[in-house]
């Protein structure tokens, strides 16, 4: 299988005090990656320049350099002893030199060198693993603090979503001991979450997003606009909780008890979303849907759902939110069309987005782009 990447370079970006309404995305370079297939983006190493993707159809791990040279892809055989199991549990994330990359799963933890080769890792030592699911596109970064992983749970806890039971016993986070292969989930839903208003809600809708910035953990519950703020050591003492500044956001408050049936998934596709969430040096960087207003979704009746999903989408644009580390709004910006709202990381002071599929015409490239928050000059 052939993969070809084109990559135009660029310096650094250097920093610079920026008045805040000056704020915007600046393309800076692009990779095209020459493939036949889905590919999402699951980490990026400059400096050693390789990239990591995976293929959703083949659910294969694909690593490349920069200039396309030699592009490895690794074939998962489920039944091997080395393979972390049917499907990653989100985003492979590359070691600190670049020289290898791990995979965390329902199954264990997982790091391989640059041919697939496993290096060490195994299954978790659980009598009973805690449920967690993944997503089809294995896009959600993990976050390494010293010997263990941070990553969101799965959501589910021994009780149906319809009782109120379940949003009491719901821990969002979950720590990866990497030495002893435990699992520990935590973190209750705050006191003030939607999600504790006596009605049941889309499995879906309640998943967090985490990212952690030295001694602190940002994390937001789902599509609730709302950002945590919590020490990253145990007890997690609260530091704060702060209301997404979003005046056009609207978003799904649940259903009653007695009409959900727990066994179905029915997200909301006219919800407001919270894709992605990153800190970017002083910046809390938050992508998002803003939602359809309830008035305003009788005019996607009798549209296919691919025909929904690109009207809404330029209807109603994808934004960042920028904030400061304190959660203080700063700008909200529009982001381009030929960027990914959901699959974008942020490495070596960038923002790098997969490009978007075009659902009009089948492509045989991937695009991804290298961005960087600052000013035009």
């Amino acid at each position: 299988m052939s993969l070809f990447l084109v990559f135009s370079c660029s310096e650094k970006s250097k920093e610079n005090n920026v008045n805040a309404e000056e704020l915007t995305l600046i393309k800076e370079d692009s990779l095209q990656i020459s493939y036949f297939g889905i590919l999402n983006l699951m980490d990026v190493h400059p400096e050693s320049k390789k990239i990591l993707l995976f293929d959703q159809q083949t659910r294969s791990l694909i690593v490349s350099d920069f200039d396309g040279t030699s592009p490895t892809e690794i074939i998962n055989e489920s039944d091997s002893p080395a393979s972390y199991g049917s499907f990653p549990l989100g985003a492979g994330k590359f070691s600190e030199d670049g020289k290898s990359f791990t995979v965390i799963s329902n199954q264990g933890v997982y790091t391989y060198d640059l041919e697939g080769n496993l290096i060490n890792g195994g299954k978790h030592q659980e009598a009973e693993m805690p449920a967690f699911s993944g997503r089809a596109s294995a896009d959600q970064e993990f976050y390494w603090v010293g010997d263990r992983i941070i990553t969101p749970t799965g959501g589910r806890t021994a009780f149906d979503r319809n009782t109120k039971e379940f949003y009491e016993n719901y821990l969002s986070l979950a720590w990866f001991d990497t030495l002893d292969r435990k699992v520990d989930l935590f973190m209750n839903l705050d006191e003030q979450s939607v999600f504790r208003n006596g009605k049941a809600h889309d499995l879906s809708h309640i998943k967090s997003l985490v990212t952690v910035d030295k001694n602190r953990i940002y994390y937001i519950q789902g599509i609730e606009p709302a950002l945590n703020i919590h020490q990253i050591e145990s007890p997690y003492e609260k530091i704060k909780r702060v209301n997404l500044e979003i005046d056009d956001y609207t978003f799904n408050q649940g259903e009653d008890f007695e009409k959900a049936d727990p066994r179905m998934i029915s997200p909301d596709m006219f919800s407001g979303r919270i894709e992605n969430l990153k800190v970017l040096e002083n910046n809390i960087l938050i992508s998002f849907s803003p939602g359809v207003p309830e008035l305003d979704q009788d005019k996607y009746d009798n549209l296919g759902w691919q025909t929904i999903m690109a009207k809404m989408k330029k209807d109603y644009r994808y934004r960042m939110l920028i904030m400061d580390l304190e959660g203080r709004k700063l700008k909200d910006l529009p982001i381009p069309y030929e960027y990914n709202a959901r699959q974008w990381l942020v490495r070596d002071g960038f923002i790098w987005f997969l490009g978007e599929i075009n659902l009009e015409e089948e492509e045989d490239f991937v695009k991804v782009y290298k961005v960087k928050l600052g000013a035009e000059e």
